[in-house]
């Protein structure tokens, strides 16, 4: 892994204690966003100021735990990256439909079950990684990061059902995200950093000027004390067979929501990032659904990586890993504080959908990097734009969506959710056909260098490969053919490709290609045609991930590996 010197802060690294504070609190800040999930299961439950106040603390002390179980880095548990937890939607249609089945109880119990399928999938997560290739990852980080930017438009403009756009929403969000753009383009040092911060801390002001900002509806009777522990009197455990496909469909979507997301931090921290790492997205997932499991356990909906988070580190520059257990650590000790809780609670909409909106700007242009690092073709070129237009239609024509049958409206009626099973259905339908072993014949006399490039180029497009994996494969097969020139009964070239492998075999009729370990002095290239040679070789062997020439009576074969 090398280090970006664009990053402030890398992942391994821990910043001051101040910078570490002040950066665990901007992400708490962001987070807190997501802490409107719960608030509506509470008011869609009917909880007392009592019972509601107990709900947000309780989520807030689980998704301090769940942050943490996503950060570590451990064999079997964790990402190892700044990879924060969030309340998603993915979790809300699922939990609303099993309130009005069976309650809270079965809210919370579902919950647990889907955690334990998360926990099942991730030992196997490698071998379905042919459900999951980069440029997938990459659609759901884009489909993410436009998700962000639609929810905060909507806050920014307070625009609802039989509402128009609020002009004092407008003029907070519009300062709000003013101040946020600002410092983070043209600001240096600690005003870049917190951006984000000091520019919901300014949409604050801003909304307290406007008398938008409302203390009192969050505020139990009574008052509120120094500090509290909740009670967990409201909480019981349902389990029901009915309101089982929600929630398995939103374990996976959330599955691969968390692949997305740890793939985005791998690249952020990684210069030369080419494909994900599975241990740390197994690990991931498996935290995710311990994460699901405690969340349950605690009274709350099933929680996800956050993406906002992950756009946040990568605009500011911090991706320690420190600043997510202080970010997990901050929730649980805010949890005993009621006046925290209520601050959270009356977060202004205008300055959600501001913070919302910036760093959805991030997230989506890492997706979009993501998926254009592949080379894609006609077959993937569909299964992209398919997938990120059901998605976009799952937003537009919602109120259509919403009147699917209640099993399938998990999938239909989330974004996210329709555009990943869109697209890991479709890779499946465009993979029948797809040959990963080809061959071509290049006859003697026909040595054709033009023909070799356009037959690697044409299968890389509908592998999906990386572009600079196949520019060092045609170049290494130029090269071979250079050194055996135009050997008699021609030249055979086989390529074979998985997600993680390329390799090209070219077999011909004549002695094998020398490969020597070190480079060739200038008096031996000079000497003879067999010092050039031994250059040739020797520029094969700095061009491949590994290669090997073999030779025996029936002719010479050299094979070429490069990593993908």
């Amino acid at each position: 892994m090398v280090r970006p010197p664009e990053l402030l802060y890398a992942v391994d690294e821990s910043p001051p204690p101040g910078v570490l504070v002040a950066s665990a609190f901007q992400h708490v800040a962001v987070i807190a966003i997501t802490l409107i999930f719960p608030l509506i299961l509470g008011e869609e439950a009917e909880l007392s100021r009592i019972q509601f106040l107990d709900l947000v603390s309780l989520s807030m002390m689980a998704i301090g735990a769940a942050t943490i179980l996503l950060c570590i880095r451990s064999k079997f548990v964790g990402s190892g990256y700044l990879c924060p937890a969030c309340y998603t939607a993915i979790f809300l249609g699922p939990s609303l439909f099993a309130l009005k089945q069976g309650g809270l109880a079965l809210v919370f119990g579902m919950t647990i079950v889907a955690g334990l399928v998360q926990v099942a999938i991730a030992p196997v997560l490698q071998r379905l990684r042919v459900l999951m290739p980069s440029e997938i990852a990459g659609l759901v980080i884009a489909i993410v990061g436009l998700a962000l930017a639609a929810l905060g438009v909507q806050y920014m403009l307070g625009f609802s059902a039989g509402r128009g756009i609020r002009q004092d929403y407008l003029v907070i969000s519009a300062l709000s995200l003013a101040v946020m753009v600002a410092l983070n383009v043209w600001a240096k040092g600690y005003a870049k950093m917190f951006c984000v911060l000091i520019g919901m801390a300014v949409g604050y002001a801003a909304s307290a000027a406007f008398g938008v900002l409302d203390f009192s509806a969050a505020m139990p009777p009574g008052g509120l004390a120094i500090l509290r522990l909740p009670s967990i009197g409201y909480v019981h455990y349902q389990f029901d067979i009915f309101t089982l496909a929600p929630f398995v469909v939103a374990a996976f979507a959330s599955t691969l929501r968390v692949m997305g997301d740890v793939t985005n931090c791998q690249r952020i921290n990684d210069k030369d990032w080419v494909r994900p790492n599975f241990a740390s997205l197994a690990g991931g997932v498996a935290a995710n659904g311990l994460a699901s499991i405690i969340c349950g356990l605690a009274g709350s909906l099933g929680p996800n990586s956050y993406s906002s988070c992950i756009g946040l580190s990568a605009a500011t520059g911090i991706t320690s890993r420190t600043v997510g257990y202080a970010v997990g650590i901050a929730f649980i000790l805010l949890a005993l504080v009621p006046a925290a809780t209520v601050l959270f609670a009356a977060m202004p909409p205008p300055v959600m959908g501001a913070a919302l909106f910036f760093t959805a700007a991030f997230v989506f242009t890492s997706g979009l990097q993501i998926i254009t690092a592949r080379m894609l073709d006609a077959r993937k070129t569909m299964v992209i734009g398919f997938s990120f237009s059901m998605a976009v239609m799952a937003d537009i024509y919602h109120d259509v969506f919403m009147q699917a049958p209640a099993v399938l409206q998990p999938v239909v009626a989330n974004s996210l959710v329709l555009g990943t099973v869109c697209a890991v259905a479709l890779n499946l339908i465009m993979r029948l056909g797809v040959r990963q072993r080809v061959t071509m014949k290049l006859e003697f006399g026909q040595n054709n260098r033009e023909a070799v490039e356009q037959f690697l180029t044409q299968q890389g497009s509908r592998w999906a490969a990386r572009r600079d994996v196949i520019n060092r494969a045609v170049f290494g097969a130029v090269q071979v053919l250079e050194v055996i020139g135009d050997p008699p009964g021609g030249v055979e070239i086989e390529a074979t490709f998985d997600e993680f492998n390329l390799d090209l075999r070219m077999r011909y009729k004549g002695n094998p290609v020398t490969i020597p370990e070190k480079r060739p002095s200038p008096r031996e290239i000079l000497s003879s045609d067999e010092g050039e040679r031994l250059l040739a070789g020797y520029l094969l062997r700095r061009s491949a991930d590994r290669i090997s020439s073999t030779g025996s009576e029936t002719g010479a074969e050299i094979h070429l590996h490069y990593d993908h």
